[in-house]
């Protein structure tokens, strides 16, 4: 079959560089279409369900809505985890899907579940919303508003009216969060004392005011001729239209208005956020981008609009700050330095192939597989749905080298047997088609062995299965794109270009050492048991090193920005909380290589996260320089907010934050869930346990996540006075909830906006918790009644959140051990618990985080190497047929773990998960070259008749030391520059990954050329066959 290929390529070699040229031209049309990310989708799919329980404590929360639609959603198909949380007045439920899910067809699933649901819930909450879908990195960018002359309510109308319906309105986005500022309310403010005097109950303003701004439709009138259509009008729109609404009429008595009982303004809504932008009081708003969605496109678009909305933020008044974080400018900067990397690897290998080959024609032969095998690769990409990104940019960067070495061997080939023949030009054809396919099936079989490598990185699981399997999908992509080049382009282009006149010869320093290689072969061929016990020990050594060294799951990204969380003791107001941040956000600012910062408060208005008002989030950009001093900024500002009594604080990357918070939903590196069913046992338990913690050596940030209380007002009804005054539950628990936390009646429009209607008291009665006992009830006669002579009211201490994870009450403790050795932290941490901590009964632990992800990583990545290496011995057993030959090949893997061991331990000494997968990219590029050495010992003696002796080693060894330094080189060199640039933007996972190629290639290569030709010549014998050589 390979011989036919080649026979039909030199019979049509036109054909096939027109066709070639076409590819071309198509990769180069893919290129410039392609989409762009920083990185693949890493998040698996996740579905977030968030219902409004508008004055509901935690407790009630949990009891009267989570746990129903936990108990609907949670036997949906495919979810993986269900986990939920419950705060004042909401519910927030996150469904984890498989990796493989349709995100679609789970919402549609889960749809269908919650359509029964809004008849269980209790009257006033409101109807269970799925958020839209977002991508991994969630975020296309925060945009900051201040104003000196607008109060904070106008600057967020004009925000939330003006600037964000032209935001949604760019293709991409999923939806816009914001912070700040003051919410628009018409609001009655009922005044107890006039409607107790005039026997009225709050109910009776409700029903007044939904009169006064109801809508109604009209209807139509009908003529022989024509239809009109009738609209109505009377809504009430101002204070002073609202005011004139009766409550009541008598007959022989003036009306009784509303402005009468009530004073009615346009006023405030409760807050549950705020925002600082450059420590300044403003509106903050996060646009989120679709699930899909090309992040630099939806950038482009999103900052055009802002273009246009600048003048007009001007002319109001209103200070713009975009971009203030903005994900694509670190994608642009990773793509471009990933690239610029990959092009210079490029040219290096291309002066390289100069060199050796020495012939213009040659290296133009084995440079053009380069260009031809990556565009393909991009096509097949872009065909599986594949976005072009830092990991698929770094597998074409590794397979750089196998795709040139395809060609190479092919040329080399070629023109070896050209210089001893000097055929005829009729002669040429068969000379190409002889020498193409003398290397061709060895070939064959070493490029398999690479693609048997590769197969199982595209089966890992979880996160390193999300980063990864794109990266070996390039790889092999490119891998099989080189192997039709190589049977194909490269013998018709060798045919058409490698005409006439006579080739140079090697050149004297390739001579020179060849004749050097030769003289240690001899002295090392004396001593072959030497030499196998030298590579067996130092493979064993490199072996034994590995656990050593100090693991870590991702690195730190170079992003630009830093998110600082702070979390103030539980029932800090929002203004307490705002003059902290803007102090903090001052300081902040004053560290050098801070550019700008912004901080949001609570939680955003129908934004994600269910943050109290008590946590602060710093958003904090760095200068050019700053992002090179990173490491040292953030240790300043961890110092800063560790200065700050009281105050629990975590400092990270965003995408850090994303990771960590996909794995677990916690953005922390380790995270220990609690679990239990009473919450005082398991408020216990996570006091013995977070002390415990803080013990353990290196521990730091020790927090727990949701305070076991906060101040809490606790209203308890006494029914036997209930009825001695005639009053009724309801009638009580409605007032209360109309007093302090407002009953939304209706909606009123003003011209494009529409502004809610709430009946409510006056502020004041809502500001001392010693008044709330003095709201005044209207008894059954008539009579004024203080809320606390029918009910016992009291200072005590409520739950200020309620976690669950697969419908099981949970609490969370973090921690960020220093140093970030986690695989030994975990280890200490559990020892520590298991010896000092007793649980209660119902109560048990569960280790999560990066540390446990980090784990599984290597013993997802163990397994998938131990199935590599299984296929890689039957390939070997396929080529060889002989197991000694197999034994050989594989003696190559361990030798050349000790380079890439090397490598890591002068760069630091860090296994991330980049080092692990660069570990079992080794196996078969170590095997590539041991193959193709052994291959052609037995065409020597088979085909050729050469006696299998010291001679013929030496010359076997001899005509594989080119194709062989050379491949070496190129396949370095098309790494050293990533490898160079490890820890950049763009950098921080191939860069590890290229370091261990880089060592393992040092090692192997010396292995290939200098130990293996003598262990070779010892214990191999050449007198039959091989399976490899029949199929040739």
């Amino acid at each position: 079959m390979l011989a036919a290929i080649v026979r039909r390529s030199l019979a049509h070699p036109g054909v096939v560089v027109a066709l070639a040229v076409l590819l071309l031209v198509w990769g180069g049309l893919t290129l410039s279409h392609a989409d762009y990310d920083l990185f693949p989708e890493f998040v698996p799919p996740q579905l977030t369900i968030e219902t409004e329980a508008p004055g509901l404590a935690p407790r009630q929360v949990e009891a009267l809505v989570t746990r129903p639609l936990e108990a609907a959603v949670s036997g949906v198909l495919g979810v993986r985890a269900v986990r939920s949380e419950s705060v004042q007045g909401l519910s927030k439920i996150q469904l984890v899907f498989g990796s493989s899910a349709n995100p679609y067809r789970q919402r549609q699933l889960v749809s269908e579940k919650l359509a029964g649901i809004p008849g269980q819930l209790p009257a006033g909450v409101g109807t269970p919303t799925m958020l839209p879908l977002t991508s991994s990195t969630m975020v296309i960018e925060s945009i900051g508003f201040t104003s000196v002359s607008l109060s904070p309510r106008a600057l967020q109308d004009f925000v939330r009216w003006t600037v964000l319906p032209r935001l949604l309105s760019v293709p991409g986005i999923a939806d816009i969060n914001l912070w700040g500022g003051e919410t628009r309310q018409l609001q009655v403010r009922v005044r107890p004392s006039r409607l107790a005097m005039l026997h009225l109950s709050l109910q009776d303003v409700v029903a007044a005011t939904q009169a006064a701004t109801g809508m109604r439709s009209a209807g139509l009138v009908d003529t022989p001729i024509q239809r009109f259509t009738l609209e109505s009008d009377g809504q009430a729109l101002t204070p002073q239209q609202l005011g004139d609404a009766v409550v009541r009429t008598h007959a022989g008595t003036p009306p009784l208005l509303l402005s009468h009982v009530a004073r009615i303004r346009f006023g405030n809504a409760p807050r549950f956020g705020d925002a600082l932008v450059m420590g300044q009081p403003g509106v903050v708003i996060t646009i989120n981008g679709q699930y899909g969605a090309d992040t630099l496109t939806t950038t482009r678009g999103v900052n055009a609009a802002l273009t246009e909305l600048t003048a007009l933020a001007r002319e109001r008044g209103v200070t713009l700050y975009p971009q203030l974080y903005e994900p694509a400018r670190y994608i642009e900067s990773a793509l471009h330095s990933l690239a610029k990397s990959l092009l210079f690897g490029i040219f290096l290998v291309a002066i390289v192939l100069m060199v050796f080959l020495r012939e213009w024609r040659a290296a133009l032969i084995s440079f053009i597989s380069i260009p031809l095998s990556l565009l393909a690769a991009v096509i097949a990409l872009r065909y599986v749905g594949q976005s072009l990104n830092t990991m698929t940019l770094g597998g074409l960067a590794v397979a750089v080298g196998v795709v040139v070495d395809d060609a190479v061997i092919d040329v080399e080939n070629v023109l070896r047997r050209l210089r001893e023949h000097s055929p005829s030009v009729a002669q040429r054809v068969v000379t190409v088609f002889r020498a193409s396919l003398e290397v061709r099936t060895p070939i064959l079989f070493a490029t398999l062995a690479v693609l048997m490598v590769f197969m199982p990185i595209l089966h890992l699981h979880g996160l390193q299965g999300s980063f990864f399997a794109p990266l070996a999908l390039a790889v092999v992509f490119a891998v099989l794109a080189s192997l039709a080049v190589a049977l194909t382009v490269t013998p018709a282009l060798c045919l058409l270009l490698l005409t006439g006149g006579a080739h140079k010869p090697e050149s004297h320093f390739l001579f020179w050492l060849k004749d050097h290689q030769t003289r240690i072969l001899r002295r090392l061929s004396r001593h072959p048991r030497t030499l196998l016990a030298s590579a067996l020990l130092a493979g064993i050594g490199a072996c034994l090193a590995l656990p050593l060294l100090r693991g870590e799951l991702l690195p730190t990204f170079r992003e630009g920005d830093f998110v600082a969380t702070m979390t103030a003791p539980p029932g800090t107001s929002i203004n307490v909380m705002q003059k902290l941040s803007a102090r903090l956000s001052q300081q902040m600012l004053a560290i050098p290589g801070v550019a700008r910062d912004y901080v949001t408060i609570g939680r955003a208005a129908g934004g994600v996260d269910t943050y109290p008002p008590n946590k602060a989030e710093f958003n904090v950009e760095l200068t050019p320089a700053g992002t090179q001093d990173s490491a040292d900024i953030q240790h300043q500002l961890n110092a800063l907010l560790g200065a700050q009594p009281g105050l629990q604080y975590q400092v990270t990357t965003f995408l850090g934050d994303r990771i960590n918070d996909s794995l677990t939903g916690e953005a922390a590196p380790v995270v220990i869930s609690v679990f239990g069913q009473h919450l005082h046992a398991i408020d216990q338990a996570v006091r013995a346990v977070a002390d415990a913690l803080r013990n353990v050596p290196g521990a730091a940030q020790v927090r727990v996540k949701a305070p076991p209380s906060q101040p809490q007002l606790n209203i308890r009804l006494r029914r036997e006075r209930l009825a001695g005054y005639g009053l009724r539950v309801d009638e009580v628990l409605n007032a209360i909830e109309t007093a302090f936390q407002g009953t939304t009646v209706a909606h009123v429009y003003a011209g494009t906006r529409l502004i809610p209607v709430t009946v409510t008291v006056d502020p004041a009665l809502k500001r001392d918790p010693q008044r709330v006992g003095t709201l005044l009830l209207r008894g059954a006669s008539g009579s004024l009644v203080p809320l606390d002579k029918v009910a016992d009211v009291d200072l005590g201490e409520g739950r200020s959140e309620i976690l669950h994870e697969g419908g099981i009450r949970r609490q969370v403790i973090t921690c960020n051990p220093t140093p970030a050795d986690l695989t030994t932290f975990i280890a200490r941490a559990k020892a520590v618990i298991a010896n000092n901590v007793k649980l209660p009964p119902g109560v048990y632990l569960h280790f999560g985080g990066t540390a446990e992800a980090q784990a599984a990583a290597h013993r997802d990545i163990a397994i998938n190497a131990a199935v590599a290496l299984a296929g890689i011995v039957i390939l070997l057993f396929l080529a060889f047929g002989d197991a000694r030959r197999v034994l050989l090949v594989l003696l190559c893997i361990p030798f050349a773990l000790v380079g890439g061991v090397v490598a890591l331990i002068l760069t630091g000494g860090i296994t991330s998960i980049g080092a692990w997968v660069g570990f079992v990219a080794l196996f078969g590029i170590a095997a590539r070259n041991a193959i193709l050495l052994l291959a052609h010992y037995g065409q020597l003696v088979v085909d050729e008749g050469q006696p299998w002796n010291l001679e013929t080693a030496l010359r076997g060894a001899r005509e594989r030391f080119t194709p062989v330094l050379m491949t070496a080189l190129l396949t370095t060199l098309a790494l050293l520059p990533v490898a160079l640039h490890s820890g950049q933007a763009g950098q921080e996972i191939e860069g590890p990954m290229a370091v261990v190629l880089l060592g393992g290639l040092v090692s192997s290569t010396i292995l290939s050329l200098l130990l293996l030709p003598g262990m070779a010549l010892r214990w191999l014998r050449f007198e039959s066959v091989s399976r490899s050589e029949v199929t040739s």
